[in-house]
């Protein structure tokens, strides 16, 4: 069936608002994994209650981005405050689930193919999102995500999506094999402590399934760009205020005895799959008119240095 036949039936605007809502509901769930996942409880029992004075949290206080305003962000019952973050979350993947059937069901000749791009597109995004605030928060990248979705990357490219299997699961070897031996193992055996984590590894091989070679070093490079010019604008300001032993981001976990912070960024403890994530959204939603852009600028170059001699 072609989308242009749907779109004569049902406007655009329709598919969009419908990408919205199951966006922020997939955000509440993200919100259940980041609050209990790294807790090492259930994601699916109890239901979702307040934190303190256990209360089941009924539907209709429990509706995506809606709700944390109309209770001001409180507890109906014991009035205890919520974290922003919720609402945050709902709010963004309910964004991010815009632009994906955006740029996907709605760019797509074919209305089945465009949707199951959608959901694929979406999952991945969706576990970008997640992993960046659990790895903020607790400096942990989870395999309960990011090894399924390795799989689902290489299955996506093999029956749907245009890359094909075999750039899928090559970029994917390549991505771990070449971060594992050049930033963890060959760092180690150089400075006496990995420069990435394992899970930094995995999540960039995550990246190879479902982005190839391309996307890989798109978000490896936009991350650390990213991260360096935050991490420093962290450590001055920490310097400033006198904060400069304390950690980065406001929750830490147990001190971790075989972590040795990094002396130059004032031994700053900075998690970097939030900034390898940041790099792959870009790459799905600007990569290629950033690439563009890149390419013309490099071309550019070139022939100015050409001409001067």
């Amino acid at each position: 069936m072609n989308t242009s036949d749907i779109l004569t039936i049902l406007p655009p605007w329709y598919f969009l608002v419908a990408a919205g809502i199951f966006g922020a509901m997939w955000g509440s769930f993200a919100n259940v994994v980041i609050v209990r996942w790294p807790r090492e409880l259930s994601v699916v029992r109890p239901a979702s209650h307040c934190f303190s004075c256990k209360t089941p949290i009924k539907w209709f206080d429990n509706i995506p981005v809606l709700s944390y305003f109309i209770l001001r962000g409180k507890c109906r019952h014991c009035g205890a405050t919520f974290s922003f973050r919720y609402a945050g979350v709902e709010l963004a993947l309910g964004l991010l689930s815009v632009g994906v059937a955006q740029v996907t069901l709605l760019q797509s000749g074919s209305f089945e193919v465009g949707l199951a791009s959608y959901f694929i597109w979406f999952g991945f995004v969706w576990s970008l999102v997640t992993i960046a605030l659990i790895d903020m928060e607790h400096y942990l990248i989870p395999d309960a995500i990011v090894l399924p979705g390795i799989i689902v990357g290489i299955l996506a490219n093999t029956f749907i999506l245009p890359m094909g299997w075999m750039e899928s699961t090559i970029a994917t070897v390549v991505s771990y094999a070449a971060i594992r031996l050049l930033f963890i193992d060959g760092y180690r055996l150089l400075t006496g402590r990995p420069g990435m984590g394992a899970g930094d590894a995995k999540l960039l091989a995550m990246f190879g399934a479902f982005l190839g070679y391309e996307g890989v070093l798109f978000a490896l490079f936009a991350g650390a760009l990213q991260g360096t010019i935050i991490g420093v604008v962290m450590v001055i300001a920490r310097r400033r205020d006198g904060d400069l032993n304390e950690p980065v981001f406001e929750e830490e976990l147990e001190e971790d005895e075989d972590y040795e912070p990094d002396e130059r960024f004032g031994k700053a403890r900075v998690p970097f799959g939030p900034f390898l994530s940041l790099g792959a959204l870009e790459y799905v939603f600007i990569g290629d008119y950033l690439l563009h852009k890149y390419a013309l600028a490099f071309g550019h170059f070139v022939y100015n240095i050409q001409n001067l001699f």
